[in-house]
């Protein structure tokens, strides 16, 4: 499965182009100490000519990281990051995260040569974007969320590169996140009741998913595919549960509700919650929760990690539903409430869910 942090070939090619202006803008920094040295200008026509669909991705990932060596021939760490930034723009090729590596390398530049420098060259890089191309870095994952490419755990997530790379999704948002817990209506007092396993509730979600992407359509996340996953109890089979189908939709931009949240309100879903990084709409038979996150969030693959280990471990499945009648019967001032109870025992499946999957 391609890593998200690749991004399709043709939003690859769209964020070429901006990374090439990127690492042009500060190429003068690495040309003063190495004028005869054409390896990092190479790299930037290399990405131009790329976007514009002139050269194919399998030459370019083999060539991708040529201008990095050009770091090697000077002697200032700005002249050093110039380079490194021209490095990057080239490797979009491969991986469509290396765009935001190429502007975080040339704000990294900017401030070297100039204290101050980098905040303003932030601000400029993202006035450069183009529509397209600014909803194609927003399909990227947040910085250190996904380990499967530059955007991990690596250079790139640490120090001045990992705050500049933070402020730029930051900067690519709509508008502010949200602060605080919004709790549409207030609390709501449930008592819970489990009902056993009911071969209608994945039906449920298959219609619901179907509702979801006739409301959505690509306005979710700028692709013909929006990810809809079926998770909660309801999505274990032999599992009781209370007979509420949970589903999570991974969207673009958690902040530009106007792509998301209007269409599911208008298709007959409810908000109920507003919190940072996460909404959730139901039906107004509260008998499906809509969660929704950023592509990439961790939430999303902690609900996939618990609800395939219980889809295939019976002991663990049979311990969450013996803890989850031991709750039965409590009065609970909101579901909420409810859900944190049970968070010790799950964790500690999910704890030995991640350890059945390094084994």
């Amino acid at each position: 499965m391609p890593s998200p942090q690749s991004l399709s070939e043709a939003d690859r090619r769209l964020v070429a182009s901006w990374a090439a202006d990127c690492a042009e803008r500060v190429l003068p920094l690495f040309e003063a100490e190495a004028p005869d040295d054409d390896r990092p200008r190479d790299a930037i026509a290399r990405a131009r000519a790329y976007a514009s669909g002139e050269l194919d991705t399998a030459g370019e990932i083999r060539r991708r990281f040529v201008a990095n060596r050009a770091s090697q021939v000077v002697s200032s760490p700005a002249a050093k990051a110039a380079a490194w930034s021209a490095g990057q723009a080239a490797g979009v090729a491969h991986m469509g995260a290396h765009a935001l590596g190429s502007a975080a390398y040339a704000a990294k530049a900017a401030e070297l040569h100039q204290a101050g420098a980098g905040a303003a060259e932030i601000a400029w890089q993202l006035e450069q974007l183009s529509d397209p191309a600014r909803t194609a870095l927003r399909l990227l994952p947040a910085l250190g969320t996904d380990l499967s490419g530059p955007l991990g755990s690596g250079l790139l997530a640490s120090g001045v590169l990992g705050a500049n790379i933070r402020a730029l999704q930051d900067g690519l948002r709509r508008r502010p996140e949200v602060t605080a817990l919004e709790l549409v209506g207030g609390p709501e007092p449930v008592r819970v009741e489990l009902h056993d396993a009911d071969p209608r509730w994945p039906e449920r979600y298959l219609d619901h998913r179907q509702r979801i992407i006739e409301a959505l359509g690509t306005s979710a996340g700028g692709s013909s595919t929006i990810a809809i996953e079926h998770i909660g109890s309801t999505s274990v089979p032999g599992l009781a549960a209370k007979p509420i189908v949970d589903i999570v939709v991974a969207v673009a931009d958690i902040t530009a509700e106007e792509d998301y949240l209007d269409p599911l309100l208008a298709a007959g879903y409810v908000l109920r919650v507003r919190e940072p990084r996460h909404r959730m709409v139901r039906t107004p038979e509260r008998d499906v929760h809509v969660h929704l996150y950023e592509q990439g969030a961790p939430e999303i693959g902690e609900y996939l990690l618990l609800r395939d280990h219980l889809r295939s471990d019976t002991d663990d499945r049979a311990l969450y539903e013996r803890t989850k009648r031991e709750l039965l019967g409590r009065p609970w001032d909101d579901m909420n409430d409810y859900a944190d109870a049970k968070t010790e025992v799950i964790l500690a499946i999910k704890a030995r869910a991640r350890a059945a999957l390094s084994r």
